[in-house]
């Protein structure tokens, strides 16, 4: 007798894998680009750091001007491109946060080119080639915003693909520690001309892959989608800032340290693993190449005269002066370093980063407990002694934002070691309660960039205005339209996040597997990251 049941067995596959590719991908995407997409439109021209630097260099590159030669002026190193005047504009509220943006020159008008000097003209093109497109087409606002999109649909990809691959890991709960990792700054830079903030969603990218190939062997390693993630996340975070290699080494180093034995001798034998090898290290190799060619890394001279302090000297005031002002700045310090954000707000990450720090420093092995150790000291002191080294020619120059492509990983760790000690119901109710928390935090602080520039803070003491539809200036698009933006990527973010806490069986088969793209379990072959005479980990030497 024949059956029927082989019929439907193709369509039902494909719907859940449909299903899935909406809840890994495209949900968490359109939240975070919305998101970003409503600090793009919120932020006036040149509202961040160096913005119009950035946009110059963007517009040259974007416009065939590639590798420009190194130049100075006086002691201001750069480089020459031909920019329209309509992208020039002198900055009348940098640090001073009591000035509105009304001030300033709308962006556009007489767009003949004049030669500039950009202190942002030596670095490495790719990321602005990417972004430049638009100023070249139309080098006004609406240019500037449509390469603003262009940008924070880069960093919101990134963010996204993390996310997907994290919820194929076994301990698929780590995708709340990426929502963590996610603060203010890092949205206020996703909707600039910069590229910080790609920068720091590679370094997530970066983890988050190398979780699922180094400490998931036996199931996530095989994913495809986790290896390009490993080589596009690894090759951003190379190339798009002179600091990359040296942040892609620590990550690296920290991710491989206490692997076991069986597991380092099938990494050596993994096809997959030589080939991602080899591109990194030409992509590398590339990076460093261009830095010391454009001499990319040279900043202008600003030393502190005179006085020449020892790096024990130097680092002393890292440690015991600057690190708090970078607390801060890790989640928001925002406009010009003239706009702290309110206490309440830095309290929300600060309660949820150092929630998942202590449980699983608590609740993990002893390798797991040096990851999340190892890279959030790492973060914190690479950065610390690059400065400490150069002090007496830059002075102290760090922001908090600089150690973000490393530090982005640690939320992110500490959530995988939870999550893998077995913690799992109390995790799911803790991303709910982070949900909760920092997704409203995330439209505050958006409220608070607007009236800082719409309506100027006061000073201190002052009363400040709430109304973020008023102010002397409104961006380009109008006061509601960030706000709108804003309040429908939170209601995404809180559905995704919720509807993947939920305790709910049936989701595990709307998510499916899925780990190679065609809807099926992962069949062991000989490319794949695990020995063959180890046999299946233990609990115990999961967590060691």
């Amino acid at each position: 007798m024949t059956t029927p049941m082989a019929a439907p067995v193709r369509p039902q596959s494909s719907a859940r894998h449909s299903t899935s590719l909406l809840l890994r991908v495209m949900l968490p995407f359109a939240g975070y680009f919305l998101l970003f997409a409503a600090w793009a439109i919120a932020t006036p021209y040149d509202g961040t750091p160096d913005e119009m630097r950035h946009i110059q260099h963007a517009y040259g590159v974007a416009s065939g001007d590639i590798a420009p030669a190194p130049a100075k002026e006086g002691k201001f190193p750069g480089a020459y491109h031909e920019v329209p005047k309509s992208l020039i504009r002198t900055n009348c509220f940098a640090h001073h946060a009591d000035q509105p943006a009304s001030c300033a020159q709308p962006v556009g008008g007489d767009e003949s080119l004049v030669k500039v000097l950009t202190p942002a003209g030596r670095y490495n093109p790719a990321y602005y080639l990417t972004v430049g497109w638009p100023l070249v087409l139309s080098p006004n606002m609406a240019g500037v915003l449509l390469a603003r999109l262009v940008s924070a649909a880069l960093v919101a990809a990134l963010f996204a693909w993390a996310t997907s691959v994290a919820l194929s890991l076994r301990h698929r709960l780590v995708f709340g520690g990426i929502l963590v990792a996610v603060t203010p700054i890092t949205a206020h830079l996703a909707g600039a001309i910069n590229p910080n903030a790609v920068e720091i969603a590679a370094g997530a990218a970066l983890v988050v892959a190398l979780i699922a190939i180094l400490l998931e062997p036996d199931g996530a390693g095989r994913r495809r989608s986790a290896w390009w993630l490993a080589g596009v996340g690894g090759a951003v975070l190379l190339t798009v800032r002179s600091g990359g290699p040296a942040w892609f080494a620590v990550i690296a180093a920290v991710m491989l340290v206490g692997l076991t034995l069986p597991a380092y001798r099938a990494l050596l034998r993994s096809r997959r693993f030589w080939i991602l090898a080899g591109a990194l290290a030409a992509t590398g190799i590339a990076s460093v190449g261009w830095t010391l060619w454009k001499k990319a890394a040279e900043i202008t001279p600003n030393g502190v005269g005179s006085r020449h302090l020892s790096l024990v000297d130097a680092m002393k005031i890292e440690v015991f002066d600057r690190w708090r002002g970078y607390v801060q700045e890790l989640v928001g310090v925002l406009a010009w370093l003239d706009t702290p954000l309110p206490v309440l707000l830095n309290l929300a990450w600060y309660f949820s980063v150092g929630t998942l720090v202590l449980l699983a420093l608590a609740l993990g092995g002893n390798a797991a407990r040096w990851r999340v150790v190892g890279l959030g000291a790492l973060g914190m002191l690479v950065p610390s002694v690059i400065e400490a080294i150069n002090v007496n020619e830059y002075a102290f120059i760090g922001q908090g934002r600089y150690f973000l492509p490393l530090l982005v990983g640690v939320p992110i760790l500490a959530a995988y070691t939870v999550a893998e000690s077995g913690l799992v119901d109390p995790l799911r109710k803790l991303i709910r309660l982070f949900v909760v928390l920092l997704v409203p935090a995330h439209l505050a602080a958006l409220a608070y960039l607007m009236i800082r520039y719409q309506s100027g803070l006061p000073g201190r003491p002052g009363v400040i205005s709430f109304n973020v539809l008023g102010g002397a200036w409104h961006p380009a698009l109008g006061s509601a339209t960030p706000i709108l933006l804003a309040v429908v990527a939170g209601a995404i973010l809180v559905a995704y996040h919720w509807r993947l806490t939920a305790p709910d069986p049936a989701l595990a088969a709307d998510l499916g597997p899925d780990p190679a793209g065609d809807g099926q379990d992962p069949q062991p072959t000989e490319r794949d990251l695990v020995d063959a005479v180890a046999g299946p980990r233990t609990r115990e030497e999961r967590t060691s």
